[in-house]
């Protein structure tokens, strides 16, 4: 985007771009690396003998426009009035060859494929705000999600087992796959240039011999792991004997770090003698004839060449030569041999350091390959048919005739992507290992900015996770410092599966700093250059005979690419990331360099370097470096993080031994907070569940929705007509533009016990404030008539807009539609349609109790519609606050209104005579401890004496500054804001004398008294009451079972038997 036009919004379009990245290497690369590994279809015709080809080549994704047509560009403000798709045309070029004779290519529309907002293909991308807000948007749109039939959509980020890394794991179900298993393996999750995955397991079984294990189209199969290494590559039993126990030692066998044991020679005896076949091609014979059956597209192929396939496409898929999965093999079996002596720890699989996230781009690169997988054997199948069907009639060589039937369901590969985005739901497993099929995408929902903005920076777990009875998944885990922030996660179900990324965490992608694809071949090239420099043994091709603690591998995306000396290693890893930091040195930003040491019993001790996209970054400060403060900022990943020397910011040594010089520094301490977490102010002084309350509740707050309001048709709409900016403000408040969607009101509050309905977590409004103002809020409701589509049974029905002659013309206009500004009350007309086939009107009356407003009336203006027949009319209900609305502070005080006082009745104060807009009852703070609250309260008040912002930003003590090592909060808090109360008039901490409204007598006590800024929940009443006379019960107490208003008995009237 054009940074100079959009600087003002760069910290909201960071927290998004990873999404529109995503479907950027979809449009760039991902649609020609899917055709890539499409392959071809060969027809033949039995009674020429001629061969037809059949492949694809060359996609073409365009900009969306007008009905197909070129040069019109139609931009999302109109999609979304018009209930439509936000889409593109999507062409291929088909190629058709003869005999290996000419190619002849076709181009075909494949259908429309939906558009990202503010992606390479929108036309909104490098809008000026100006720009933006001239095409009816907002402006500070940061796009990342699809608009269809209207909605905005977007793609839940799901966490998945990080790629080609070898996790050794400790599992019971493993018992379960056969006689002699055990519970332990090593799996790897293989992720092709495609971005299609397929899994390979060892499992380890009791007499020494491991199995690998792999799906075929859903089905696992397993074969002797000797079986496979003789199958990869021409060797021989001593070679892969030594291989196998080079890492065991008898000179470092007591060493720390060993990972050899005795026992691994015996193990290689038993996995070479579970074969009898001693050659390259007798292996690969055996597995042919093995998987034969599996793999039904080479029945024409021979024994070798279906064995060869099987290595090529199901064994360690990432990596193309065969001598790279044969050391990689034997590594796996090294890691699994020194998890099974409990000389390695198994991973866990719920680390954050063991994750990556799965993005919209990937899905939709596989979705679409396999796709046109079906189309091309779909089109192969209908063309055989007409063959079989004509016979001597067709004509095999008539190229337009083979097009027209190719081309029959080739728009509903586009239709098939749309509907996955729609539905959220994938109907195959195949390409992909996912912990959810449904679910994909979810509705981008506007109640307020905060939940809008939340969609895009949660992660979530898988809905499998959900029903899981262990907690394990659930739990915080160390290695999330600094990634997922564990303050914002759901209170309910799903807490510790849905989580949400830190306000400065980011997704390593497959572009550049300079918005440039990344050429990885010429990044790995670089790496491998500098490591061979450091001291790195590369392997050419064998592995060699030797291991740690001596050595430690070097594994490069999944690849064995060397070794390196245990004594070098440290120093290889720190020139490393001085290069990371130095842009120009052709080592990318956000290189990995899990750097595992050796320890007794720890993690499987190595190297590992990635680059690939997917993996969860953030920035910290590398001080070893001698750059210049905010030039040092190195990215770092969860897995590299917990083998690191990071500084905390309260500048405590963050559980570091002496002995172990720090090499980095956190940035900030708001870093491990997520955006939303990051505007609670002073969140450091409240208890932790008010903090998460808070997260959750600043979601539910009805705010002001959003500039472009007019020019949206979002089914329902919350909005705030009085928001006001708090004066309690932390410093996320400002980087994240929240002064354009404010979601709450600055209300004066009173901590006062004033009478019966303040009690528990009710709370007194003042009702002269209500009226004026107050918390007053509307709801928007449009409703899409379409009547072009009607029918009678299976005649079309021509129907229109048009007003009766019976109709009420102060009600109905002309066009059968209402006036904008009217008040329609229940069962008054709210439009007028003229059916044609009968010649007869019919009106359409407003249903429910509730009067409603036409706030406006949209047509569709097509010219090629001479009548009106579809409209969106919206409307607006009045939610003014009243008695059971919910009420919050952004401290998770929840409070419900329970009563509207009068304003004569308030107590008022004894210096200003102002009287408060809330009362909120005193006990509502000791149990729950938001000190945060409090410190609002007064510093609020200094703050609208002096006309100004106070900064709120938590954990300010541990921030240094200019001059000093660290601030003072003390010094802050009390001796800034006391002394400006104290000039004029209040009391030094903020409490004040109050006199009761009624009896207008003092009230012995201070007490608090100053704005809080109060968010109004959409928890309201008015939308919420439920009435019903009968209903099922339960058969034992005979109280109602289930909600629709029903009432149990001593659910409520508990608090009166309880002091008895």
């Amino acid at each position: 985007m054009d940074s100079k036009n959009n600087s003002a919004y760069a910290s909201l379009q960071e927290l998004v771009k990873h999404h529109i990245e995503s479907f950027d290497y979809f449009v760039d690369e991902g649609l020609e690396k899917a055709l890539m590994a499409i392959r071809p279809v060969h027809i033949v015709d039995p009674i020429t003998g001629s061969k037809l080809k059949i492949f694809l080549e060359k996609p073409c994704l365009y900009p969306p426009t007008r009905n197909g047509r070129l040069g019109e560009p139609i931009f999302p403000a109109e999609c979304r009035q018009a209930k439509s798709t936000y889409r593109a045309d999507f062409k291929i070029d088909v190629g058709f060859q003869y005999d290996g004779g000419a190619v002849i290519r076709e181009k075909i529309s494949f259908g429309n494929v939906p558009i990202m907002l503010m992606s390479k293909l929108c036309h909104l991308r490098g809008f000026a705000p100006q720009k933006l807000v001239h095409h009816k948007e907002e402006a500070s749109e940061v796009g990342g999600y699809f608009i269809c039939k209207g909605l905005e959509r977007l793609s839940r980020t799901l966490m998945i087992q990080k790629r080609n890394y070898p996790m050794s794991v400790v599992r019971q179900s493993f018992i379960g796959r056969g006689f002699g298993f055990s519970n332990k393996a090593v799996g790897i999750r293989c992720v092709r240039e495609d971005q299609s995955c397929v899994g390979l397991t060892l499992y380890y079984l009791h007499n020494g011999s491991p199995r690998v294990g792999f799906r075929i189209a859903g089905r696992e199969y397993l074969l002797p792991v000797g079986l496979v290494l003789k199958a990869l590559i021409e060797t021989t039993d001593y070679e892969i004997s030594v291989s196998l126990s080079c890492c065991y030692n008898e000179k470092y066998r007591k060493d720390k770090g060993a990972v050899g044991a005795p026992l691994i020679r015996e193990r290689a005896r038993t996995i070479l003698d579970d074969i009898e076949f001693r050659t390259r091609n007798q292996c690969l014979e055996h597995i042919g004839i093995l998987f034969r059956p599996a793999l039904s597209k080479f029945d024409a192929e021979s024994d070798t060449f279906v064995g060869e396939a099987v290595l090529r496409d199901y064994i360690l898929v990432h990596l193309n030569n065969n001598h790279e999965k044969f050391n990689l093999l034997i590594f796996m079996l090294q890691k699994l041999f020194a998890l099974v002596d409990q000389n390695a720890a198994p991973d866990n699989v719920d680390a954050l350091q063991n994750m990556e996230v799965l993005l919209i781009g990937r899905i939709m690169t596989i979705y679409l390959k396999e796709k046109l997988e079906e189309w091309l054997l779909k089109a192969k199948r209908q063309i055989t048919d007409e063959m079989n069907k004509k016979a001597k009639d067709f004509e095999f060589r008539n190229l337009g005739i083979i097009k027209k039937i190719a081309s029959r369901l080739a728009s509903g590969v586009g239709k098939s992507i749309e509907s996955m985005i729609k539905v959220g739901r994938l109907p195959t497993f195949f390409g992909l290992e996912l912990p959810q099929r449904e679910g994909l995408t979810i509705l981008a929902e506007r109640l307020n900015y905060l939940r809008f903005i939340s969609h895009f920076r949660s992660v979530h777990r898988g809905s499998s996770f959900a029903k899981m009875r262990t907690t394990a998944v659930r739990k915080l885990l160390p290695e999330s410092w600094g990634f997922l922030c564990p303050v914002h996660t759901p209170d309910g179900t799903p807490c510790g599966l849905l989580n949400h990324m830190t306000s400065p965490c980011r997704v390593s992608s497959c572009y550049d700093i300079n918005g440039q694809l990344k050429d990885f071949l010429k990044i790995r090239m670089s790496i491998l250059a500098v490591l061979i420099a450091l001291g790195m043994t590369p392997l050419l091709p064998r592995l060699e005979h030797t291991g740690p603690p001596e050595v430690l591998h070097v594994l490069l995306d999944g690849c064995v690419v060397g070794f390196i000396a245990s004594a070098k290693v440290e120093k290889a890893v720190m020139h490393l990331r001085s290069l990371k930091v130095a842009l120009s040195s052709g080592i990318p930003d956000d290189l990995e360099v899990g750097f595992v040491p050796s320890s007794e019993g720890g993690a499987y001790p190595g190297l590992y370097l990635a680059t690939s996209p997917s993996r969860l970054i953030r920035p910290v400060r590398n001080i070893s470096c001698t750059l210049d403060q905010n030039a040092n900022i190195e990215f770092i990943g969860p897995f590299e993080q917990a083998f690191m020397e990071i500084s905390c910011p309260d500048g405590g040594n963050g559980g570091r031994r002496e002995f172990f010089p720090e090499t980095h520094e956190e940035i900030h301490p708001t870093g491990m907070l997520s955006v939303v977490a990051n505007l609670t102010p002073w969140s450091d002084h409240n208890q932790s569940p008010r903090n998460m309350y808070q997260c959750q509740m600043a979601k539910q707050t009805m705010g002001f929705s959003g500039q472009a309001l007019q020019f949206r048709a979002d089914i329902k709409t919350y909005h705030l007509q009085t928001p006001q900016s708090p004066i309690v403000r932390t410093a996320s408040y400002g980087k994240f533009c929240q002064d354009e969607f404010p979601i709450g009101t600055n209300a004066i509050v009173a901590v006062l016990a004033y009478s019966g309905y303040d009690m528990e977590d009710a709370m007194i409004l003042n009702k002269s404030a209500v009226e004026r103002g107050l918390f007053r809020g509307h709801i928007y409701q449009t409703e899409t008539i379409d009547l072009e589509n009607k029918k009678n049974g299976t005649e079309k029905v021509l129907e229109i807009f048009s007003r009766g002659l019976d109709a009420s013309k102060s009600l109905i206009d002309s066009d059968g539609l209402p006036f904008v500004g009217q008040t329609i009350h229940p069962n008054e007309p709210k439009y007028c349609t003229y059916n044609a086939l009968s010649s007869s009107f019919s009106t359409c009356k407003l249903k429910g109790s509730e009067s409603v407003t036409v706030d406006y009336v949209a047509i569709d203006g097509s010219i090629s519609k001479k009548y009106i027949q579809k409209v969106n009319i919206r409307t607006r209900r009045v939610r003014n606050p009243m008695i059971g609305d919910k009420f919050s502070s952004r401290h998770g005080q929840k409070g419900v209104c329970s009563q509207l006082w009068p304003d004569i009745d308030m107590p008022f104060s004894s210096v200003t005579g102002m009287r408060p807009d809330l009362i909120i009852n005193p006990h509502a703070f000791p149990s729950r401890m938001t000190i945060g609250m409090l410190l609002e309260s007064i510093a609020a008040k200094g703050g609208s004496l002096h006309g100004q912002f106070v900064d709120a930003t938590p954990f300010s003590s541990s921030i240094r500054k200019e001059g000093s090592e660290k601030s003072s909060e003390k010094s802050s808090l009390i001796d800034e804001i006391g002394p400006m109360l104290t000039s004029h008039g209040f009391n030094y901490h903020g409490v004040e004398v109050l006199y009761s409204g009624v009896l207008g007598t003092e009230m012995k006590c201070e007490i608090f008294m100053g704005p809080v800024y109060y968010q109004r929940l959409r928890h309201m009443v008015s939308d919420k009451f439920q009435v019903r006379s009968t209903g099922t019960v339960d058969q034992i107490t005979r109280q109602p079972v289930g909600g629709g208003g029903a009432e149990v008995a001593f659910v409520l009237e508990r608090w009166s038997v309880i002091p008895f």
